[in-house]
Formats: structure tokens, sequence, C-alpha cells
């Protein structure tokens, strides 16, 4: 009996383990290609060195709103090819930067401070022609 509840145990975990990847992913991708709003509002979060959501996709031409939520340490949010950043700001402080996705293509958004990109501090920030 006991032997049986571990191997239950065992498969529940490992199930678990192999499903909590696709699962993050999806967490971690915001697609707003098909909103419809004026302007596309997205919170971007931080916990250590990650960026929650790590990749966000709009549709070009977009005109987007993002506020950066600071989950701790001192950090910022940068998108060089928009002109985009927020100041380095604490924990719990947050800032809100607008801009006009008008460039189709992939691009980075990251952490400013020293080291942090490096360390994995980063996003992807797809823009979509949606007519292509």
């Amino acid at each position: 009996m006991k032997r049986s509840r571990m191997r239950t145990g065992i498969v529940a975990l490992l199930f678990a383990l192999l499903l909590a990847p696709a699962v993050l992913a999806e967490e971690h991708v915001i697609d707003a290609t098909e909103w419809t709003d004026e302007i596309i509002e997205i919170e971007v979060t931080s916990s250590g060195l990650r960026f929650t959501p790590s990749e966000i996709r709009v549709a070009l031409g977009s005109t987007v709103r993002i506020t950066y939520v600071n989950g701790g340490g001192r950090h910022d949010w940068v998108l060089d090819e928009f002109e985009a950043a927020t100041a380095v700001i604490g924990v719990r402080q947050s800032e809100t930067v607008e801009f006009i996705a008008d460039e189709a293509g992939e691009f980075e958004f990251y952490c400013s401070v020293p080291g942090h990109r490096a360390a994995g501090m980063y996003g992807k920030f797809i823009v979509v022609d949606m007519d292509a």
C-alpha cells in the first residue's frame, strides 16, 4: 500500500514537473495583436532578475502603455527602439511609459542597471505587421 502511494505521488510529481514549463511559458507571454483597445495597456512586473511577462506582442501602429511595477531591488524597464524607458525605481514603486509601436520586428526590453541584462533581466517585444 505504501509503495503504491509512493509511486502515485512520484508519477504525479513528474507529471506536474513536465507540465510546469508549458504553463509558465503561457503566463509569461502577452499577445495583444488582436486587442481592439485604443491604447494597449500592459503591466510588467519583476521578481529577482526576471520580467513578467517576458514576451509582449502588439500590432504595428499600436499605442502601447507599459506600467512597470518593481517587485524588488532597484530596476528599470527600457526599450531602446521606441525610446521608451522608466527611471530606475525601488521596491513596490511603479512608472508608466507610452509609445507608438511604429516599426515591425523583434526587439529586446531590458533592465539597464549594470549587470542585470547580462544576468537575464530582459524580454522580447514583438511588433507584428498584421497586413503582411
